[in-house]
């Protein structure tokens, strides 16, 4: 077995391997570390060098695999975000058609006056009432996120506005309606 020589110059170091798993060629590499190039590839046919380097490709892979699902976890929620607000859109019109259908038929049908103020009261009391919508019931977040996606600011705009911390409290928290202008200022950007 050939004993190995003692590295004089080369400092190998993980920035070197990463850099490496990552496709940078020997050529581009040497300059960095004041070394020719062929003492890197000398180097890395070593025993140790080959296995710290395929420890970083795995490293590498690991990383950009991770990355791409919370790429694919971002495109859900903003899908979903997406369908919550046509969803609710289409809820509060319906409510409205119905409200206004439930008012026009207590008008159309012949009261007689009310006998007594009770009466009367009670008429007032039980007639029809619009729902209250989801704009009705905005937080605080919600008009924090409101004023942030006013001002042409984006999802992670509205994060650091009501310190949620993720997407997913943002998602859960806030009117669907905000979050998706929130989403379309991102995409002008």
């Amino acid at each position: 077995m050939k004993r190995q020589r003692r590295l004089r110059k080369l400092v190998p170091d993980d920035a070197l391997f990463r850099r490496r798993a990552a496709g940078e060629s020997f050529r581009s590499l040497a300059p960095d570390y004041r070394v020719a190039h062929t003492t890197l590839v000398d180097y890395f046919k070593r025993p140790e060098a080959a296995l710290a380097l395929r420890e970083a490709e795995k490293q590498l892979r690991a990383e950009r695999r991770a990355e791409a699902d919370g790429r694919a976890a971002e495109q859900r929620l903003e899908r979903e975000v997406r369908r919550k607000a046509a969803e609710q859109a289409k809820h509060e019109r319906k409510q409205a058609r119905d409200t206004k259908a439930a008012s026009r038929e207590a008008a159309s049908r012949r009261r007689r006056p009310p006998r007594n103020d009770f009466e009367a009261w009670l008429d007032e009391h039980d007639a029809p009432v619009e729902p209250l919508t989801r704009a009705d019931l905005h937080s605080q977040n919600d008009e924090t996120a409101a004023a942030v996606v006013a001002e042409g600011g984006g999802i992670l705009d509205v994060i650091e506005a009501t310190d949620l911390r993720t997407r997913e409290n943002v998602t859960n928290l806030i009117d669907p309606e905000i979050l998706k202008r929130a989403y379309d200022n991102d995409l002008l950007r």
